[in-house]
């Protein structure tokens, strides 16, 4: 990584000298700007990212001094280094009291300086690994309070409070691609949207998935944001986005979760669209529908299930006939309730890999059928129909190899998100599997259990860290997802058969 220097010095000469003579890029740095004034420094940190700010005092106008408390002011994260003369001690301990990191003598030596660099370097290297590790727990919690596993608790966590903002799902549509060019990509759109609204919080939410929260002053800013999205989308293709109504502060992480996952199922059920506003398909999560998703992820279990799989038409007709009978529905909400299942199954055979152009024929004649049903026993007929269907493709299907790919991407989620607070009913939940059998399922792929796995995952990056940082091990414990030092030594011990001390040392 290179490192971003803005030198400043109200002669230029002196300036430019500097710039030139070190030998900066040798040292892990460059030279991005260089600043007559301490106006003119100002401009430059509020256009562009600097690591470090060397700095003379002695400046007419405004002085080193000033430039270091402005910086203060207005929380540049920069390390600021002062140049100054024997005379100006006093006011290099002023500086001191600012913020300055060290101060270097003028005229400049050379060798001084370059010493100083490589000191810095290693500083730097070390805040960057802290920040990383920060950003990664922090993004860890916000996905787990999306998820609804962790409470919003802004105080003790030091979470972001939120105004107005609109959550986003962003999926990775192309199944084809690798886990490393899945990344690439994923790290390209990430980097897009931060491009087109810095203040941005994206979050790494799954394998081929990304969730955003994307904040707002004004409707233009959203509007511009969603014309760039649809532009993206058009243009490669491989992105499909869910957005969420409006919400207002971070306790609306959960609802627009819930909104947007909600959305994607019915986006990826439809192979003609790229990006779709859950206020457009509400109507399908009404209060009257508050069972279905219940409905769903039982059907679903059932069909990953193979001792209950034979069953699950006919238990999920069962279901049907019995939510009419007990909510009393008129056809129309009958309707609105079978499309909403409909779409989300559909949705979800066709993330599993199930042939794409069939789904799309199946889902429009469905659709079809249920509106020009008019009253509710034709609606149940055809849910019959439609289900049947569904079971004749599960059964051509090769489930074994549906089963073995769900449990590769549970394995890459794993990679990925060893540092959070991973449960086998997380991820059961979110892959659409009774945990019992994802538990079985998981053992015969893989030949260990999800626990032996999640471990072995995390004691491979301890051991990591152990050897080629120096972080403590109590620091070491939180990063690889331990709250309890303890259990930590423990399971390393079980899983090398050395304390990590002793990995250390070695």
């Amino acid at each position: 990584m290179i490192y971003q220097v803005l030198i400043v010095d109200d002669e230029e000469i002196v300036c430019r000298g500097m710039a030139q003579f070190v030998k900066w890029k040798e040292h892990g740095f460059e030279v991005a700007a260089i600043a007559t004034s301490v106006d003119e420094a100002l401009l430059i940190l509020r256009k562009m990212h600097i690591d470090v700010v060397f700095t003379d005092i002695r400046m007419p106008e405004k002085s080193g001094i000033d430039l270091l408390r402005e910086i203060r002011e207005q929380k540049f994260d920069t390390q600021c280094v002062i140049l100054s003369g024997y005379s100006d001690f006093d006011y290099a301990k002023e500086a001191m009291r600012y913020g300055a990191v060290e101060y270097l003598t003028k005229p400049v030596n050379l060798r001084e300086v370059e010493q100083f660099l490589d000191r810095m370097r290693t500083k730097l290297n070390k805040l960057v690994e802290e920040r990383l590790d920060h950003t990664r727990q922090m993004e860890g919690l916000l996905l787990s309070i999306a998820r609804g596993y962790a409470s919003a608790d802004i105080e003790k966590y030091g979470l972001p409070e939120l105004e107005n903002w609109y959550g986003v799902s962003i999926f990775m549509t192309e199944r084809t691609a690798d886990t490393d060019e899945v990344q690439v990509q994923k790290k390209l759109m990430k980097d897009r949207i931060l491009a087109v609204i810095p203040e941005t919080i994206v979050l790494d939410s799954g394998n081929r998935s990304l969730f955003a929260v994307i904040p707002f002053q004004t409707k233009e800013q959203l509007n511009y944001f969603v014309s760039v999205s649809e532009q993206v989308c058009s243009e490669e293709k491989h992105w499909a986005l869910a957005v969420s109504k409006e919400k207002k502060g971070i306790y609306g992480l959960s609802e627009a979760w819930k909104e947007t996952e909600s959305a994607m199922r019915y986006l990826l059920a439809d192979t003609k669209k790229n990006i779709i506003f859950y206020k457009n398909i509400e109507m399908l999560y009404a209060e009257e529908a508050v069972e279905v998703p219940k409905l769903i992820t039982a059907f679903l279990q059932k069909l990953h299930t193979p001792e209950e799989r034979r069953d699950a038409a006919k238990w999920m007709e069962k279901m049907l006939k019995e939510l009419e009978k007990e909510k009393q529905m008129d056809v129309l909400k009958l309707q609105t309730i079978c499309i909403r299942i409909v779409i989300e199954v559909n949705g979800y055979l066709k993330e599993i890999g199930m042939e794409e152009s069939s789904l799309h024929d199946r889902l429009n004649e469905a659709l079809k059928q249920l509106l020009l049903c008019a009253e509710g026993q034709e609606v149940l007929r055809y849910m019959e129909s439609y289900l049947e269907w569904i079971m004749e493709c599960i059964g051509q299907a090769d489930h074994q190899n549906v089963g073995g790919g769900v449990i590769s991407e549970m394995q890459s989620f794993i990679r990925q998100h060893y540092n959070e607070n991973i449960s086998l009913n997380m991820l059961a939940e979110q892959f659409y599997m009774h945990p019992n059998y994802l538990s079985r399922l998981f053992k015969e792929k893989t030949g260990e259990n999800f626990v032996e796995y999640l471990t072995e995952v995390r004691m491979q990056k301890a051991q990591e860290l152990l050897r080629d940082s120096e972080y403590k091990i109590i620091e070491i414990c939180g990063m690889v997802g331990y709250d309890n030092p303890r259990s930590f030594s423990k399971a390393f011990k079980h899983f090398t058969g050395m304390t990590p001390r002793e990995c250390r040392e070695r």
